[in-house]
């Protein structure tokens, strides 16, 4: 009879402690398994959000295969547009910059090119982005024959992996100012920054050129 009245106390302890913790239990409870499948499912719509983005850019990628057609053109500035409105958390928003500013050349709308990519410099850290950025700018300000912008849009280029490009364009503009020796100096630079292994035909013409020359 001891054992089945220590029962019953515990039991009616139970019942005592419950009336006055029971409510907060079951909400810490329904708090924390709110919370794991509240997260679970903030993670599976980022991974979705992600995968949309990723797909539309794809899509763009492949429509700027040829933007000599004008409905190619007019695909990569809707998916551009559509990257930068619903999905600029995401790196593609950034690269997608990149093909709205080859649509404008393309048309020959540099100075509107060049604006884009200005932008899209202003709006991020990444240095390789940067440095691409920065070398797409160039080759725009070459167009323009803004020479001096270009030669300056170059010192901004400061990633080890992009001194070759970088060269190589400072060796255009200075052809294109009539400064061969200067121009000599950049390819070789160029050359030199070229990873082992790795060969440029059109450096080595250029270079030959200015060696006849």
């Amino acid at each position: 009879m001891s054992e089945l009245k220590t029962e019953e106390e515990q039991i009616e302890a139970f019942k005592t402690w419950w009336k006055k913790n029971g409510t907060a239990l079951v909400l810490a409870v329904a708090v924390g398994v709110g919370g794991y499948f509240g997260f679970q499912a903030w993670q599976t719509s980022k991974l979705n959000h992600t995968s949309e983005a990723s797909e539309l850019y794809q899509n763009l990628v492949q429509a700027s295969a040829d933007l000599s057609v004008e409905a190619n053109q007019k695909t990569v500035t809707f998916i551009a547009q559509q990257l930068n409105d619903d999905y600029s958390d995401t790196g593609y928003a950034m690269f997608a910059k990149l093909f709205s500013a080859r649509v404008s050349a393309e048309n020959g709308e540099y100075d509107q090119a060049i604006s884009t990519l200005e932008t899209a410099l202003a709006n991020t850290e990444d240095a390789s982005f940067i440095a691409i950025t920065n070398l797409r700018i160039a080759q725009l300000r070459l167009q323009t024959k803004d020479f001096d912008g270009a030669l300056a849009q170059l010192n901004q280029v400061t990633a080890a992996e992009f001194m070759a490009q970088k060269h190589e364009l400072k060796g255009d503009a200075l052809i294109m100012q009539g400064k061969r020796d200067e121009a000599r100096v950049a390819y070789e630079e160029a050359e030199a920054s070229l990873a082992t292994g790795v060969t440029h035909p059109l450096l080595d013409i250029k270079l030959k050129d200015l060696v006849k020359g």
